[in-house]
């Protein structure tokens, strides 16, 4: 059900029980739509601790997507950690590039981490400070700066960065530090 169909169904509802389970079903959806997943669960568990029976539309649905935000936040929570460049490459050539890059993810906004960079990028222009940065469910993401852009993606147990510019193509390649 899409918001409008659980806003027609608190228009039309008969008990307050159906009322108040479509209110907080639009709830749920907005919160999902948001990517607070820990809202989600929260919200979710509200809907099935209600008086709803068992295989009743709304519940079902919140029981699906607190499965999905459940596995979203584990997914997430696997690319937590620290990062070190093993492989930097410009224009497909190899180049000396360095440093350490930690990563956390907040915890109201799921996709949304912070940046620790630690001595980052090549001799005399490491990067030594932090970025906050919003990803999308497939946890990459892409920056546009006036000279080019920034690319952010985790694949498995690594993190490629990948700066595009007039000046070329600079890639970093960094494997998770156990």
């Amino acid at each position: 059900m899409e918001n409008d169909a659980y806003t027609q169904v608190v228009e039309r509802a008969t008990t307050e029980q159906d009322s108040q389970a479509a209110q907080t079903m639009v709830k749920l959806e907005q919160q999902f739509a948001s990517y607070h997943f820990k809202e989600v669960i929260r919200t979710a568990r509200t809907i099935e601790q209600s008086d709803l029976a068992p295989d009743h539309p709304i519940r079902e649905r919140a029981q699906l997507i607190e499965q999905t935000a459940q596995e979203k936040i584990k997914q997430v929570r696997q690319f937590e950690g620290t990062y070190e460049v093993e492989r930097s490459t410009f224009e497909n050539e190899p180049f000396e590039g360095s440093g350490r890059i930690h990563v956390s993810f907040y915890s109201r906004n799921t996709f949304v981490a912070s940046l620790q960079f630690d001595h980052f990028g090549t001799a005399g222009s490491f990067r030594n400070d932090t970025e906050v940065i919003r990803f999308e469910p497939d946890l990459s993401a892409r920056l546009f700066f006036s000279e080019g852009s920034v690319t952010y993606r985790f694949v498995r147990s690594s993190l490629r960065l990948t700066f595009e510019g007039p000046g070329g193509k600079k890639t970093y390649q960094l494997y998770e530090v156990t």
